[in-house]
């Protein structure tokens, strides 16, 4: 379904934004992000897997310093893109592959991972799939060198994607999860956004 659609307008999370094909066209989770994102004028976002660019745009619309939107998938990259041009919210896009070699420390860094251990045929399934939750482990490990002093990072995670397996890598790079967010999605799962501290 994803790969073979076509540029289409969706309406969620208070933006009107166009979706392409081989990107996540956004959904409960990424309604979710965007709805516990508070950030004031001064401080600055990076949104890791930033699909269509939601989280990203919702900092920027308000008013955050500085946001930076990145995604492996280079689909997204082009997605996100176009969507800062359509709402005129300047943000920076990129691809990296979870921090990537990008050298920069923020005050929020989103992230909303695949939550399935499963492996990928190519560069779009990345949106739903993450073999050995390698992109979950890649973010906890670096976390650290990214985030300003009193920076804080919100992650979103499903019922769908064994919690416990989340919370045990964040504990084994030194981090906890503190719940941030609860919203039930369709078919019974339910949606959360953990605060890492």
């Amino acid at each position: 379904d994803m790969a073979i659609r076509k540029t289409f307008i969706k309406n969620l999370a208070g933006f009107t934004y166009e979706v392409h094909a081989k990107v996540f066209k956004g959904s409960t989770d990424s309604e979710l992000l965007c709805s516990v994102i508070k950030i004031r004028k001064d401080q600055s976002l990076w949104d890791i897997g930033t699909g269509t660019g939601l989280a990203a745009l919702t900092a920027k619309k308000m008013g955050a310093r500085y946001v930076l939107a990145t995604d492996l998938n280079p689909y997204a990259v082009k997605n996100a893109k176009r969507n800062s041009e359509l709402l005129n919210l300047d943000i920076e896009v990129k691809k990296a592959d979870v921090f990537g070699n990008i050298n920069k420390r923020f005050d929020i860094i989103t992230f909303n991972p695949p939550f399935t251990n499963h492996p990928t045929k190519n560069d779009y399934e990345i949106s739903f799939w993450d073999k050995d939750n390698m992109a979950v482990r890649k973010f906890f490990k670096d976390l650290g060198k990214h985030l300003n002093k009193d920076g804080f990072a919100l992650v979103s995670w499903s019922s769908f994607g064994k919690t416990y397996i989340l919370k045990k890598i964040a504990r084994d790079n030194g981090f906890n999860l503190e719940k941030f967010g609860e919203r039930r999605g369709k078919r019974g799962l339910v949606y959360y956004v953990f605060k890492v501290i």
